[in-house]
């Protein structure tokens, strides 16, 4: 429990919640695979675990477990901004965006994370990651503020059109 107590007294001090601020406290933090794994939820309704281990009124810090294939629904984070950091092994962030006035996102590009990579998304990222190993993969997500109001997307018909 000293990880948490760690993860309590770095997020609750933070003079700013901005990207760079996020960013600096994730690796100074610097989540190693040994300090989070009584953290680690197995799958339940989700093909992912996921575990909100800490919560106040500027932040939210959640872990991830991915295990071999699993992918998240393509969404977005609302009004929120976030820093992940890969915990363990290799992730895929597929990134979407809205183009002109098409009611659902287009595929726009894969990105490629592996263990010790930080990544930034915001309210606008709309994305979904993806474990493509027979390894699990676990990240380390904070948000400021809260994640709230999120969108998951599920028309994506004619994502591979354009």
């Amino acid at each position: 429990m000293a990880f948490l107590s760690q993860v309590k007294e770095k997020f609750s001090n933070l003079s700013t919640y901005n990207h760079q601020s996020l960013a600096f406290a994730v690796k100074e933090l610097d989540p190693k695979i040994e300090q989070i794994s009584d953290f680690l939820k197995q799958p339940e309704n989700l093909e992912y675990g996921r575990n909100v281990i800490y919560k106040n009124e500027d932040v939210e810090v959640i872990i991830v477990y991915f295990p071999a294939m699993a992918k998240t629904l393509v969404h977005d984070h609302g009004t929120s901004i976030g820093c992940i950091a890969v915990v363990e092994g290799d992730l895929l962030n597929v990134v979407y965006k809205h183009k002109g006035n098409i009611s659902y996102p287009l595929y726009e590009g894969i990105q490629n994370y592996s263990k010790g990579d930080v990544f930034h998304v915001t309210g606008d990222t709309i994305h979904m990651m993806f474990n493509p190993t027979l390894s699990p993969v676990v990240t380390f997500h904070v948000y400021s503020s809260p994640l709230n109001g999120g969108r998951i997307y599920t028309d994506l018909t004619d994502m591979e059109k354009d």
